[in-house]
């Protein structure tokens, strides 16, 4: 059943260039819009450019997906010549949005068990370090998520194409998870770069969830969106295929009648 959805969800190879130049135009627009204070919680802001990486994993898949990620954050920070000026850490923020890629794209193609070992490489070295251990209970979300998640997938897994209702907690879930490999991959980097203390992981330990969870939102939508469009066409599809179908066996049966008719006139005139 996931097969059959990715394959609605998987673009034409004939329009696929079309497709990855006009997600790499939208994510390159998309990390420079203003980020989004979250309501009511003071200092939370959201990077909009994060949902755009989910995004392109869940629609273009484990290769094209990270590619169109990158290319849309290096042609902004191309053309910012004070993105080069930052310090390492923000110059190879870039491969934290590919890593979400990635995810997102392996857990919709099926590869969980890939996608689960990707994940748990930045949760794993979350630990490695002493502000880590201070904090061991900062990533509580990133194991929460991914624990539903695996027992949705057990449990509804092959009702995705058969229930609108399903298929959105679904993407939702698997969206989660892509922003959150974002997220976790940028936590721990900050650890090696910035001297960071446990105090400042706590401020944010009940805000980047409600961060993230509106990230994973507007992906979902979009996707969903998306589906609802290719299902409508390849149903349209199905439908004139099945017309054309059977205008061509009446053709052929009404032609065949008329040619026996013929021969059997004929001989009966002999």
């Amino acid at each position: 059943m996931k097969r059959h959805f990715m394959a609605i969800m998987r673009p034409s190879k004939d329009i696929l260039l079309f497709f990855v130049l006009l997600g790499i135009i939208a994510t390159y627009f998309a990390s420079w819009l203003p980020d989004i204070a979250v309501i009511g919680i003071e200092g939370s802001r959201i990077s909009s450019v994060v949902s755009f990486s989910a995004l392109n994993g869940m629609i273009f898949g484990p290769i094209f997906g990270p590619i169109v990620s990158f290319s849309g954050v290096l042609l902004h920070g191309l053309s910012n010549p004070s993105f080069f000026e930052k310090d390492t850490f923000h110059i190879i923020s870039p491969l934290f949005t590919v890593f979400s890629s990635l995810t997102g794209a392996l857990l919709i193609s099926g590869r969980k068990k890939v996608a689960l070992t990707l994940y748990a490489i930045p949760l794993l070295a979350w630990y490695v370090f002493p502000t880590g251990r201070d904090v061991f209970y900062y990533p509580w979300y990133h194991v929460l998520v991914l624990a539903i998640f695996f027992k949705f997938d057990n449990k509804y897994g092959r009702k995705i194409n058969s229930s609108k209702g399903i298929l959105v907690i679904y993407l939702y879930l698997i969206a989660s998870i892509a922003v959150l490999a974002d997220h976790i991959a940028g936590s721990t980097a900050a650890l090696i770069f910035y001297d960071l203390t446990p105090a400042m992981f706590n401020k944010v330990i009940l805000v980047y969830p409600i961060e993230r969870s509106i990230l994973a939102l507007f992906s979902t939508l979009i996707v969903f969106v998306l589906f609802l469009m290719f299902h409508a066409i390849l149903q349209d599809i199905t439908t004139f295929e099945g017309k054309a179908r059977e205008i061509k066996e009446d053709t052929i049966e009404e032609y065949m009648q008329t040619e026996i008719k013929k021969i059997l006139g004929n001989k009966g005139n002999r």
